[in-house]
């Protein structure tokens, strides 16, 4: 399988274990802070308990009525209501009914109902130690009194709504709740009565008021007919005879009009031919007359004879000039017929244009009449639509003002009671309800407290927590050493404890600290690392454990490994191997003793120990000599790993001063203990003197709380083991 597979199944796992994740850690928060959840619980579910034995009994009554969304119609669907009870749509029922309720639960009504039935003598209502007030005043407090105790609600699969009212008195919260819904039926059957009667009073005024105004326009409009003489003959009617006349006399100027223009053309043409040849001319076509045919006639007759005249007698004979004569004559009388239709023509064209003129004269005539007589219509029509508006309303009153006066007379309502109230039960205090509330509130309060205080904890508790703060690799981690009853072992049990790597080489601390002697050695790949720094930002957070459990399993693995405990304020190797310190490195540093003398085995194979030796008055001093410089090239020569138990970083600069002639510096941060602001404070001084620091030992982890992600990848296989020391596991 490849890398990226392995990462896909892991992370699959991981979403699948997010809610388990999840759950583990509150169960870790609560295990850790649980000694306060249980206090606030007890103290919770107490007080819920004592407040509730000291509350006063308090009971409610409950009454229902029935609201119908409709109205009742008394007077049937034609007859519409003045004051409608009810919704009047199917679409408005739950606001309608949302209305109704808050009604029924407001202060007003609750006061109408305190007021009409005189209840604010009611002990239950007033205390009697205000009894001695005025009558208002106690009508009020009575009023407010009642209206607390006072709710309601509508069952929106029915139409039934409940009104239920709470008091320290049963009998009366009982009394009251029946109370109550008769004032509810009286109030709404007043909204009908009343305020029909209300209305009635303003239609009747308003329908005065509509009668003189139609008086008015009446009156206006037989005035306006009067001076306009329009009282035998409408103005309608007027309208329409103009509009007649009109349209005849327009279509007959149109007639006339063409008429003349025929006339006029065939004037025109008859005077251009009065020019041409009389016999030839077609002249006598443009009119009629009854005699040319007739001389044509005679023309052509006479004539033949005259050229029959001509053939036989000649131009000179005394018959053929009387012929020519006649022929001559009768030309003449031709030419006179024509010029008399020339002269007939132009009198029908003239009288054409006299009658044309006479249509325009009368069309003329009638628009005038019609543009005097639209300002007219427009002031008729004005006043007549104002008649028929104030009629139109006049009516409308009228009859609104019957139907306000039938209903007003109509005492049916939409609502009746439905079930009185015969009993009242105990609301208040409720022992379960309470008490249940507590214990709720009780444990989301102390989870809430527990929770806060672990945000609040300012501690280094996981290695996510080292490399994204302080930007210092982890090394490893550190179990809980636990004893047979898997508790804590105490502080003072230091022999136990600092030997347990060397009593149970396969327990988890020992994995761990394996997998750190492995980290170092690939730490320091690219350079000795002979001589190592170990310590902390303050004391008691494990760097002396951790110098022996390094020191341990280095031993271990086959090499000469000493402890130099080098802590010459506070020192504790000495007491934690069971060695004497009166011989230690101090007395080497004053010349007092030679390395072999101080030099100490140990019960562990391998490793030994250089106590500090006697209390010196200035360790920072000591330190600093080239004595301790030589002494650590020598040691160096001697042993193949030499770990030196520093002082605590923020308490001395005797640390700072071991940094700088060690080849490397491990910082022990104790989880749950060691303060994020000393962690970052002790990086910080090491890295303003450049000590070489190789990483940061995380202890006192529990690998049993997956919140922190820890497990087998800081302490290899469990219980197998692994290498050298394989057999030992």
């Amino acid at each position: 399988m490849s890398d990226t597979d392995s990462n896909s199944d892991f992370e699959s796992v991981g979403d699948g274990d997010g809610a388990t994740k999840g759950l583990q850690d509150a169960l870790m928060v609560a295990r850790k802070h649980w000694l306060i959840i249980v206090l606030v619980f007890c103290t919770g579910v107490a007080g819920s308990v004592l407040y509730t034995m000291h509350q006063p009994k308090v009971y409610q009554a409950t009454a229902s009525v029935v609201i119908d969304p409709q109205p009742p119609q008394v007077f049937g669907s034609q007859v519409q209501e003045v004051i409608t009870l009810g919704t009047g749509s199917f679409w408005s029922n739950q606001e309608y009914y949302n209305t109704q309720v808050e009604i029924l639960r407001g202060y007003d009504l609750a006061k109408l109902t305190v007021d009409h039935h005189e209840l604010w003598n009611e002990q239950g209502l007033v205390p009697s130690e205000q009894a001695g007030l005025d009558d208002a005043s106690k009508l009020n407090i009575a009023a407010s009194t009642f209206a607390a105790g006072l709710s309601a609600a509508h069952d929106r699969n029915s139409r039934i709504v409940r009104i239920s009212v709470a008091n320290g008195d049963p009998k009366l919260a009982v009394r009251l709740a029946n109370l109550h819904v008769a004032t509810f039926l009286e109030y709404t059957r007043g909204l009908r009565t009343g305020g029909t009667g209300k209305v009635s009073k303003y239609l009747s005024t308003e329908l005065d008021r509509a009668e003189n105004q139609l008086r008015k326009s009446e009156d206006a409009v037989l005035e306006f007919k009067r001076t306009n003489n329009l009282l035998s003959t409408s103005i309608e009617e007027a309208q329409s005879i103009l509009a007649k006349e009109l349209s005849r006399y327009t279509t007959a100027l149109g007639d006339a009009r063409i008429k003349r223009t025929e006339q006029g053309s065939a004037l025109k043409r008859a005077k251009a031919l009065l020019s041409e040849n009389v016999l030839e001319s077609p002249i006598f076509a443009l009119a009629e007359s009854s005699g040319v045919d007739e001389l044509k006639a005679q023309y052509a007759t006479e004539s033949r004879k005259l050229r029959e005249l001509a053939e036989q007698f000649g131009p000179k004979h005394p018959q053929f000039q009387g012929q020519e004569k006649q022929v001559a004559a009768i030309t003449a009388s031709l030419q006179r017929e024509a010029r008399r239709t020339v002269r007939e023509l132009q009198e029908r064209f003239q009288a054409t244009v006299a009658v044309e003129n006479q249509f325009r004269s009368e069309v003329d005539r009638l628009k005038a009449e019609a543009m005097e007589l639209e300002p007219k219509t427009i002031e008729y029509n004005r006043l007549k639509r104002q008649q028929v508006a104030d009629a139109e309303t006049y009516d409308a009153l009228r009859q609104r003002l019957n139907t306000s006066n039938m209903t007003g007379r109509n005492e049916a309502i939409n609502i009746r009671s439905h079930v009185e109230a015969r009993h009242a039960a105990m609301v208040s205090p409720s022992m379960t309800r309470n008490v249940g509330a507590a214990i709720v509130l009780s444990l989301l309060l102390g989870f809430g407290i527990a929770f806060l205080l672990d945000l609040l904890d300012r501690t280094i508790k996981t290695a996510d927590q080292v490399e994204s703060l302080l930007g210092a690799p982890v090394l490893g981690v550190i179990p809980i050493v636990t004893g047979g009853t898997h508790d804590r072992i105490n502080q003072e049990e230091t022999k136990n404890r600092d030997l347990h790597i060397f009593e149970n080489p396969s327990s988890p601390a020992a994995e761990c600290c394996r997998a750190i002697r492995t980290n170092i050695l690939f730490a320091a790949t690219d350079k000795r690392m002979k001589t190592l720094t170990i310590s902390s930002p303050r004391p008691k957070e494990g760097k002396s454990t951790t110098s022996i459990y390094l020191g341990t399993t280095m031993a271990q693995s086959g090499q000469r490994v000493l402890l130099v405990d080098a802590d010459l304020r506070r020192p504790r190797l000495h007491k934690a191997m069971n060695v004497s310190r009166e011989t230690g490195l101090t007395t080497v540093l004053l010349g007092d003793a030679s390395i072999d003398d101080a030099i100490k085995s140990t019960e562990v194979p391998g490793l030994f120990i250089l106590p500090a030796g006697p209390q010196p008055p200035n360790p920072a001093e000591l330190l600093l000599t080239d004595t301790f410089h030589k002494l650590l090239e020598e040691l160096e020569g001697k042993f193949d790993r030499i770990l030196l138990d520093s002082p605590p970083l923020l308490a001395v600069s005797d640390p700072v001063v071991l940094s700088r002639l060690s080849d490397g510096v491990l910082l022990v941060l104790q989880s749950g203990k060691t303060r994020i602001d000393d962690a970052t404070l002790s990086v910080r001084s090491l890295r303003g003197v450049k000590a070489p620091v190789l990483g940061v030992v995380l202890n006192d982890i529990d690998l049993d709380n997956r919140r922190y992600g820890y497990g087998s990848k800081y302490y290899g296989y469990g219980g197998y083991g692994y290498g050298e020391d394989a057999t030992a596991s």
